[in-house]
């Protein structure tokens, strides 16, 4: 009896006992970046100075390549936690490929890019970037390095190795990785992503600089507090260095925040979860928020997509300093077609 007894007790301590290793494993590894880092050239180019002409930019959550029209998402409230196939992740690869390049954008502010993930199957999606726009310097940044996301426990995410990519047609003069506030609780942040800003500065012809920055702000934070946090760190940080004399700022991505109150005004019945609107004191900087309101940005991940059936919003854009002219900006409606995003391009021109 006593063999028995303790048998059941040595199989019932197994499953924990691969916890608690797990567990450790995920301690150890955890992505600990500094405050502030150097960000990572892949690629330099030998324009070194913008010419004083319009300026072309286009900000792209391309989703991983894995979060098409067909998809749904498991934090969303959907199911799915990985992209349908390699094949459809490679199509979906393709499609934002062809947009870019039909776009013939300056610069290129892209988030979700994977370089060796479960859940895209480990297609180096930065490497295939870089290398089809090798005429443009490229600049990257991780926001996401875990071992392994072990929910949902049917079908986990797996490994995941992600982030910012910043593709520009002259290159930058310096390129920093900050870190952003606001960790989630434990064991939460062991397998969340570490949210960050890309940075790159370009010198300009008329002895200004052009500060361009790619965002990517925290997305299922209860009551939206952490992303709270990261624009009121964003704004204290515009306030430290912003100087019309002596410089230009381009802060595009995906802001995880309604870019106005009519966009919250229009939602009937109980908005979702994670729908929340960007800070009032964002305003009070003087920057000018850019966004096209005519196309939708954004789309709900609990089910697949179906026009006229799923929640869209506008939460992907820019935001600027007062010496930045507005000439044009345009969403582009693709039908989400290759991500659960839909990019927006701007067209700038700097003022003396």
């Amino acid at each position: 009896m006593k063999r028995i007894l303790l048998w059941v007790l040595s199989i019932l301590m197994v499953p924990v006992l691969v916890f608690v290793l797990f567990l450790a494993y995920s301690i150890i590894t955890e992505y600990k970046p500094d405050e502030v880092e150097e960000g990572i050239i892949l690629n330099e180019k030998t324009v070194n100075e913008v010419e004083m002409s319009s300026f072309q930019v286009t900000t792209y959550n391309i989703g991983y390549s894995g979060l098409d029209a067909a998809q749904d998402f498991f934090m969303d409230g959907g199911t799915m936690s990985r992209s349908s196939s390699l094949e459809q992740t490679e199509k979906n690869l393709f499609g934002v490929l062809k947009f870019m390049t039909d776009t013939e954008s300056d610069a290129y502010l892209l988030q979700e890019v994977d370089e060796n993930s479960s859940r895209s199957f480990k297609i180096n999606q930065v490497e295939r970037i870089v290398e089809e726009f090798s005429s443009y310097s490229s600049t990257f940044a991780y926001n996401f390095k875990t071992g392994w996301v072990p929910i949902p426990v049917a079908n986990p995410m797996g490994k995941a190795i992600s982030g910012l990519l910043t593709l520009s047609k002259m290159n930058p003069e310096t390129t920093t990785r900050y870190q952003l506030p606001g960790d989630e609780p434990i064991p939460n942040r062991y397998f969340d992503l570490k949210r960050a800003i890309l940075m790159n500065t370009y010198p300009l012809d008329n002895g200004k600089t052009l500060i361009l920055m790619n965002v990517h702000l925290s997305a299922f934070d209860k009551g939206g507090l952490i992303r709270a946090q990261q624009v009121e760190w964003l704004i204290s940080y515009i306030e430290e260095i912003y100087d019309p004399n002596e410089n230009y700022f381009i802060i595009g991505g995906d802001w995880n925040h309604l870019l106005s109150q009519e966009f919250f005004d229009r939602i009937e019945g109980e908005p979702e979860s994670w729908i929340a609107v960007i800070p009032d004191s964002i305003e009070a900087t003087g920057f000018n928020l850019v966004y096209d309101e005519t196309v939708n940005t954004v789309r709900s991940l609990v089910t697949p997509y179906e026009p006229g059936v799923s929640f869209e919003t506008v939460i992907d854009g820019f935001l600027v300093s007062p010496n930045v002219k507005v000439v044009s900006v345009m969403g582009h409606d693709l039908g989400f077609k290759d991500s659960d995003h839909q990019p927006v391009t701007a067209v700038f021109e700097f003022e003396e």
